[in-house]
């Protein structure tokens, strides 16, 4: 009755493997440069193993600088009583027409012993007057589409 198994710790002895080890090669192995030696990486930083397998991400817009209304009353202040000068075109964005105003002001009543002044002065006093009452049409919005407050 040799053969047969008697308690689980001969099982465990029935099943065993033998263990092989492997000697040391008798033939020389071949000694390998490194990888730094034979790759050459452009200058700057190397990516990373992180660098390619983190998410990709949307690039965010850059937000808008916070949104400065402008006002009716200051613009139509401004027409009324600077009129000439062209700060109510200025103050809504319209740079240019503010600027030409502003030359007609001053270079045009150098040449024109003041008429250009006065005229120039009249169109910014209606335009003051306008932009006080009309809360639509392009008095109504500044160089940038938006309404205009109060």
């Amino acid at each position: 009755m040799t053969d047969l198994i008697d308690s689980p710790a001969d099982l465990d002895d029935w099943f065993e493997r033998p263990v092989v080890t492997r000697l040391a090669s008798p033939f020389p192995v071949d000694v390998v440069p490194p990888l730094s030696a034979t790759v050459r990486y452009p200058p700057g930083r190397v990516p990373d193993v992180q660098d390619a397998t983190a998410p990709t991400q949307v690039p965010r817009r850059p937000r808008e600088p916070r949104l400065w209304l402008r006002s009716r009353v200051v613009a139509g202040l401004l027409g009324v009583f600077l009129g000439g000068l062209g700060l109510h075109r200025m103050y809504l964005g319209y740079w240019r027409r503010g600027l030409t105003m502003l030359a007609i002001f001053v270079v045009g009543g150098f040449f024109t012993l003041g008429l250009a002044t006065l005229v120039v002065c009249v169109v910014g006093f209606a335009e003051g007057l306008l932009y006080l009452s009309v809360r639509r049409g392009p008095f109504g919005r500044d160089a940038r589409g938006r309404a205009l407050r109060g």
